[in-house]
């Protein structure tokens, strides 16, 4: 078992995290790297940086979207972070003129 705070985690250890049996897990990561879910990084013995996962989680699940801005709220209206329940960086829209 990986120390809770450990960076780089196995698929063992991230299924575990998620509450998946590891044969759940690898049946799952294939389709969900089609997603942007977070790869292996072979400078880490093949393993998955931990909050690169939880940060596409949080996304995956609308944490990022939220009414709640915490103690400094922005003073106007921020149209590009929650477009379809995804965060978009400040001026993409998709609608880009590269003249």
């Amino acid at each position: 078992m990986a120390k809770p705070d450990a960076l780089f985690i196995t698929d063992a250890q991230l299924a575990e995290r998620i509450g998946l049996t590891t044969e759940q897990m690898k049946a799952k990561t294939s389709v969900l790297e089609k997603s942007g879910f977070p790869t292996k990084d072979v400078m880490f013995e093949n393993r998955r940086y931990w909050p690169a996962v939880r940060a596409w989680l949080d996304r995956r699940y609308g944490l990022y979207c939220s009414d709640v801005h915490g103690p400094n709220a922005p003073d106007e209206q921020e149209p590009w972070k929650c477009k379809g329940g995804r965060v978009t960086p400040p001026g993409i829209d998709g609608k880009e003129n590269w003249k």
